[in-house]
């Protein structure tokens, strides 16, 4: 079974050659004075997969945008569990890094989550935010 090593939040993410690159991460703050607006934000992921994961199974992935009265934003994606490194110990846990940079629309003031969930509801994470007017933090 996969498991979730981490998810941050942040301004903004990359993947290159393996490594995830996360500028302004662990923002829970957001400062607007015009609204609706639309907000770039990155979620990184790193999934890992045990030794006895069968390699090439799929998964899906579900990150969602929530407002302070519904929904703004849902994107999914698949991935199969990939091989283990050669040359890594035994026990060594195969991973997979995931770097989404996401246009979040955002229709007012309030608290926001960024939710996300691994092969319907076997892994779950919530991130919680705020927008603020200027000067409100």
């Amino acid at each position: 079974m996969p498991a979730l090593d981490y998810m941050v939040l942040a301004d903004y993410v990359r993947q290159d050659g393996g490594v995830i690159h996360i500028l302004g991460a662990g923002m829970d703050t957001i400062q607007s004075p015009l609204f609706p607006f639309v907000q770039p934000l990155g979620v990184a992921l790193r999934i890992s997969f045990g030794t006895t994961e069968q390699v090439g199974e799929e998964h899906h992935v579900t990150v969602s945008f929530v407002g302070p009265d519904q929904p703004v934003l849902s994107a999914s994606a698949r991935f199969t569990t990939p091989p283990r490194p050669p040359g890594v110990p035994e026990h060594w846990r195969a991973a997979l890094g995931v770097a989404l940079q996401l246009a979040v629309p955002i229709p007012r003031y309030g608290d926001y989550s960024c939710e996300l969930d691994i092969d319907d509801g076997t892994i779950t994470q919530s991130y919680d935010f705020r927008v603020v007017q200027p000067g409100q933090i």
